[in-house]
């Protein structure tokens, strides 16, 4: 019988430090961003490259890309292709966002 040798790890998961002293680990973007614009209007996180982001709401057909300083967001309209560039000023004032797919 040959010996068998075994090893045992444990893996420890490391400890996460909340951001703030009341333990509450706070993933949502600051209140002043595109980001958050796009999330009050229902929109949600596509895609990445590198140096733009990509952000969709596949109910109404909308698409809304925009670049790493986040200065201005362009909104389009998948089925048609046309759309808008709006600062984040601008895109605080939508309060709906129609397109061929959704108009309320």
């Amino acid at each position: 019988m040959a010996d068998v040798t075994t090893e045992t790890t444990t893996d420890t998961a490391p400890t996460v430090t909340p951001a703030e002293p009341s333990g509450v680990l706070d993933l949502r973007p600051p209140k002043e961003s595109l980001r958050a614009e796009l999330c009050r209007l229902g929109l949600e996180f596509s895609s990445a490259d590198g140096t733009a982001e990509s952000w969709r709401d596949y109910q109404r057909g909308v698409l809304a890309t925009f670049d790493d300083p986040g200065t201005s967001v362009t909104l389009t309209d998948v089925k048609t292709n046309l759309g808008r560039t709006l600062t984040l000023d601008e895109l605080k004032a939508v309060t709906r966002i129609d397109t061929m797919t959704a108009a309320d």
